[in-house]
């Protein structure tokens, strides 16, 4: 799918964005991508997603960050190996500038920002190039970000944000129709928050803004203190409410089983 059409496809269908890590130590083990053999295993298995959002650093809760250095030699995997992702659209899941200006220039079309563009040479990057951008909403940092969940309240927080990040990225002189919001699940949320954010996704919506849910295999999915590998039916369940809530963008671990998920959605939509 041409970059082009993405914003025609978001208007009309959902998008299912595919995860790719490059890292040895996301939370989901199974996603890893720790050497060549795995990680080319890793993109067969979604490669029919609609975005492929490639990540070489880790920002699990209590994760720390890496260097750009440390950031850009793992990503050099994906660079060796740009014939995997032949006509597909990618995005680079970074709050590097330097990163995601590498990832551009070597054929990425999205920044996947969980700062919400805080950095401004990030904005004017996605300004200066004329990529999508993915704006965030984060507490903290990945290290500190669930030591203090309080809000006021949690949607009217979120919203007030996003207000302040959309008007700043479009003062950078980012086109309004390059911007999703994310709500961002998980970073810096408790979990009643959590389910409020998919509980209200068309709150976000009349922001005027395409909306991602990542819930994927995410803590406040667990079952009986479950780990990431059993979360697959709560992952399942959690996104065919946000995709029935207005969700346009659902960034996911298992690609073909939601595929499935938004064909029944649509036939249910549809059959009236």
């Amino acid at each position: 799918m041409p970059l082009k059409a993405l914003n025609n496809r978001l208007n009309d269908n959902p998008i299912i964005m595919g995860i790719l890590n490059i890292t040895p130590d996301s939370f989901y083990e199974s996603s890893r991508s720790i050497d060549l053999e795995v990680f080319k295993s890793n993109v067969e298995k979604i490669i029919k997603s609609d975005i492929i959002d490639v990540g070489a650093e880790s920002t699990r809760p209590k994760s720390n960050p890496l260097s750009v250095s440390e950031e850009m030699n793992r990503l050099e995997m994906v660079f060796q190996n740009m014939e995997l992702f032949k006509n597909k659209i990618l995005s680079i899941d970074t709050y590097k500038p330097a990163v995601a200006r590498e990832a551009l220039l070597n054929g990425f079309h999205i920044i996947n920002d969980i700062y919400g563009g805080a950095n401004d040479d990030m904005l004017h990057l996605a300004s200066e190039l004329d990529a999508k951008i993915i704006l965030m909403h984060i507490k903290g940092d990945p290290k500190t970000m669930q030591d203090n969940t309080y809000y006021d309240n949690i949607i009217d927080d979120i919203m007030h944000y996003f207000e302040l990040r959309i008007e700043k990225a479009i003062h950078k002189g980012i086109n309004k129709d390059n911007i999703i919001i994310d709500p961002g699940i998980g970073f810096g949320k408790s979990l009643s928050d959590n389910y409020k954010i998919i509980n209200n996704i068309d709150r976000f919506k009349e922001a005027g803004f395409n909306v991602m849910i990542g819930a994927s295999r995410k803590s406040f999915l667990s079952i009986n203190n479950d780990g990431p590998s059993d979360r697959l039916l709560s992952t399942i369940a959690a996104n065919a409410i946000a995709l029935l809530k207005g969700a346009d963008v659902i960034r996911v671990h298992d690609v073909n089983e939601h595929m499935a998920l938004r064909e029944i959605i649509n036939n249910f939509k549809f059959n009236i």
